[in-house]
């Protein structure tokens, strides 16, 4: 009888990553595989992302409804999730669950198994982001998983140091997202077929989230990025921030500059959409950590803004910059004055084999364990 495994998403951003991974192991034949939707996947507000899960053709999955539209996540919803999650675990009880990073949902997840006896396959465990709750939550499902799956050869060796984690049951094996890229970049997409209008070179991606463990101004920062360079006469791309505290600050920002001609509101891109995004555009600027890992594999310069990546292993190609608002837009200004030139990625987050790893990894080393 084949073993199952579950794979939980509570966002948009760990399933984009995913998703490859499920095919592969389907693929691979010797698991049933079962998805696990939860957070704001299940949020009109959001872009009700649970469409794109149909739309990859995975019909099999369980709805755990947590989070309300207009209401931040907090201890009731971190607790709704535990409890939900649970009661479908004891009915369908797959033999160990996939869990990505460092969200809120996921870390929930990680203690729904864990009181259901479900062995847990963690990847993104080791990294550091001090400027985020998320920080919390991720060295806290690395303590409750069995298997790790290291994105970085950094994370790689700051798992091993833990004194609760077996070492023989750590693996590097690099970013999926990243195995993600390189098919993309195989057969990629115009951006323009994505959003129409984007002018190609001649925009750039704005993507900024709610800092949980400090009190920055990213809002106002965010409203003087975009402000210089629609002065450029550049097009803006903005995409929605996760539900974090304090993200309505940033809607806000998206709302108050949606109606702007040069400006394009993406409430989600999709992992295809994001990758063309990337591509095509001049720079990248915000604090998501999908500057940090994706975005140097397309050659780009990138603005990371404040502590909320701080502790992550960065590229050379990212200019990590202060909360310092004078600081960010005349540093921006420079950078829209000249020739765009391509950057040289350092490949910290692997070279894009993660899949033949993983895959290796689950039918040699997790199976007969299970």
């Amino acid at each position: 009888m084949k073993k199952t495994i579950g794979f939980f998403t509570g966002a948009r951003s760990d399933y984009g990553i995913m998703k490859n991974l499920i095919k592969d192991v389907e693929e691979l034949g010797v698991f049933n595989t079962q998805i696990y939707v939860s957070g704001i996947h299940l949020l009109e507000k959001f872009g009700n992302t649970v469409k794109e899960i149909e739309n990859d053709g995975f019909s099999k999955y369980s709805v755990i409804k947590a989070f309300d539209e207009d209401n931040e996540p907090g201890y009731k919803e971190f607790s709704k999730i535990i409890e939900t999650l649970s009661k479908v675990l004891q009915d369908e009880a797959p033999d160990v669950m996939f869990l990505i990073g460092d969200r809120f949902e996921s870390y929930a997840a990680a203690l729904a198994c864990h009181f259901c006896e479900i062995s847990i396959i963690h990847s993104g465990g080791g990294t550091l982001t001090k400027g985020a709750n998320d920080n919390i939550y991720r060295y806290n499902i690395s303590n409750l998983a069995t298997y790790h799956f290291a994105t970085s050869k950094g994370n790689y060796e700051r798992l091993l140091s833990l004194p609760v984690i077996v070492d023989e049951n750590v693996f590097f094996t690099g970013s999926f997202a990243i195995d993600g890229i390189n098919e993309f970049k195989r057969n990629p997409l115009p951006v323009a077929e994505i959003v129409t209008g984007l002018k190609s070179g001649e925009f750039c991606l704005v993507t900024f989230h709610s800092v949980t463990q400090s009190k920055e101004n990213v809002a106002d920062i965010m409203d003087g990025v975009i402000r210089t360079i629609l002065s450029y006469g550049k097009q803006v791309l903005l995409t929605y921030p996760n539900n974090d505290p304090g993200y309505q600050e940033i809607l806000n920002v998206i709302e108050k500059w949606k109606s702007n001609k040069n400006v394009f509101v993406r409430e989600h891109l999709g992992a295809v959409g994001y990758y063309a995004a990337l591509r095509e555009c001049l720079m990248i600027i915000g604090n998501s950590s999908s500057g940090i890992i994706e975005a140097p594999y397309f050659n780009k310069t990138v603005f990371n803004i404040g502590s909320r990546q701080e502790g992550r292993e960065i590229d050379d190609s990212v200019i990590t910059l202060p909360c310092d608002e004078t600081l960010i837009l005349n540093l921006l200004e420079q950078h829209l004055n000249q020739s765009s030139t391509e950057k040289t990625c350092n490949h910290i987050y692997g070279d894009g084999d993660a899949l033949v790893k993983i895959r290796k990894l689950l039918s040699e080393h997790i199976l007969p364990r299970i």
